[in-house]
C-alpha cells in the first residue's frame, strides 16, 4: 500500500543512544510535523514487543536514556498498535528478518547501515525478503541503496538523517588550526593503532570518554580527522568533523567508498595498502602543510552536512506526497 494512504506510523527503536536511534527519533519528528502521526515502540532494557493476535503490545522498558537523550525532537511513545494496513511499521535493518511477523500491518525495514543487519550473513533469507513485495524498504546512504540493488532488491526509497545542528550551523570559513589528528578509537581500532606506531610524529587524539559538547570542542578545533572504521552507513562524526572545520580522511570501506555519501576527492580516501605504504601518512603531511589549500577541497562536503535537515524533509514529503485529508 503507498505511505501516501498510511493514517499512522511506528517506528521500533532499541533503547540505546547511538546514530541509529538519534535518526529514528529525527525522522519520526518529520513524519509528525508533515502531518503523519508517529510514535516510536521502544525495546530493550526490559522492554519488550509482543504480539497479541493482531495487537503489538509494548512493554515499557524500565530505563530509556533516548527519551532524555533525544527529547529535543519530542518523541511520542506508542502505546501499542492494531496491525492494520494502514498503519506503516518502520523496522530499522537489525530487525529486517522479523519483517514476515508483523504481516498485518504495512512493513518496511529502514537500512541505516548494512553490515550491521544479522539477515546479511544469511543471503537466502535476505533474497527472499527482497523479493517480498509486501515489505517496503528505505536506505539512509547510497552504500545501502546499491548494496540492496545489486543484491536483487526491487527499489528502495531514500531516507536520511541530519547532523547535529551545533555542528551544521558553524559554517567555518578556514580550516582549524590545532595540529593533531583526531580519529573515533571505538571504529578500526587496530588499523588506528597500527598506523599511530608507525608514524610518531603524528599526533593522535583519540575521541573516548568525552560528553557531546567536548567532542565538538576537540572537532572544531584539530586540524584533521581520520576515520579507520568500516562505515556500514553515513557514519555521523566524520560529517561532524567536517562541519566543524577539520579536514576529514575516510576509508574506503561501505559508505565511506561512495561520493554520494561524502562527496570529497579520492584524495581523501584510504584503503589498507595506503596506511602500509605510508600514503595516508603523506597526505596527512600535505594538509599539514598546505590546510587551506586541502579544506577548500572539502566544501561539497561542508555543504552537503549543512543542507541534510532540509534534504531529510524532501524526502519525506516526497514519500507522503499528496495525502488524503484525515
Amino acid at each position: 500500500m503507498s505511505i501516501k494512504l498510511m493514517k499512522r506510523a511506528t517506528f521500533l527503536c532499541p533503547t540505546v543512544t547511538t546514530g541509529g536511534p538519534e535518526a529514528i527519533h529525527q525522522v519520526a519528528q518529520v513524519l509528525n510535523e508533515e502531518g503523519l502521526p508517529t510514535d516510536i515502540a521502544y525495546y530493550g532494557d526490559g522492554g519488550r514487543l509482543r504480539l497479541d493476535g493482531a495487537r503489538l503490545v509494548v512493554e515499557q522498558p524500565a530505563e530509556n536514556p533516548c527519551l532524555e537523550a533525544y527529547a529535543r525532537y519530542r518523541p511520542v511513545v506508542s502505546p501499542g498498535a492494531l496491525l492494520r494496513r494502514h498503519h506503516l511499521l518502520v523496522l530499522p535493518e537489525v530487525l529486517a528478518g522479523s519483517a514476515p511477523v508483523f504481516r498485518g500491518a504495512s512493513v518496511a525495514v529502514w537500512w541505516l547501515s548494512i553490515d550491521n543487519a544479522p539477515i546479511v550473513a544469511d543471503p537466502a533469507a535476505l533474497r527472499l525478503l527482497l523479493a517480498d513485495r509486501e515489505v517496503r524498504h528505505f536506505t539512509q546512504s547510497a552504500y545501502a541503496e546499491d548494496f540492496l540493488r545489486r543484491t536483487g532488491g526491487r527499489g528502495s526509497d531514500p531516507l536520511g538523517d541530519y547532523t547535529d545542528p551545533r555542528f551544521a550551523a558553524l559554517r567555518p570559513q578556514a580550516p582549524n588550526v590545532v595540529p593533531g589528528v583526531a580519529y573515533n578509537p571505538a571504529k578500526g581500532a587496530e588499523l588506528a593503532d597500527a598506523f599511530f606506531a608507525a608514524n610518531p610524529g603524528l599526533r593522535g587524539v583519540p575521541i573516548r570518554g568525552m560528553t557531546k559538547d567536548e567532542v565538538a570542542d576537540l572537532l572544531c578545533s584539530t586540524q584533521v580527522y581520520v576515520d579507520f572504521g568500516h562505515f556500514p552507513g553515513k557514519d555521523r562524526l566524520p560529517r561532524e568533523a567536517a562541519a566543524g572545520g577539520a579536514v576529514v580522511f575516510l576509508r574506503r570501506r561501505g559508505a565511506g567508498a561512495y561520493a554520494e555519501d561524502f562527496p570529497v576527492p579520492d584524495f581523501f580516501r584510504f584503503d589498507e595498502e595506503d596506511l602500509a605504504s605510508g600514503e595516508l601518512a603523506r597526505r596527512i603531511a600535505a594538509v599539514q602543510s598546505e590546510p587551506a589549500s586541502f579544506f577548500a577541497q572539502q566544501e561539497p562536503l561542508r555543504t552537503a552536512v549543512q543542507g541534510e535537515q532540509e534534504t531529510l524533509r524532501a524526502q519525506v514529503r516526497a514519500l507522503l506526497g499528496s495525502r488524503p485529508a484525515a
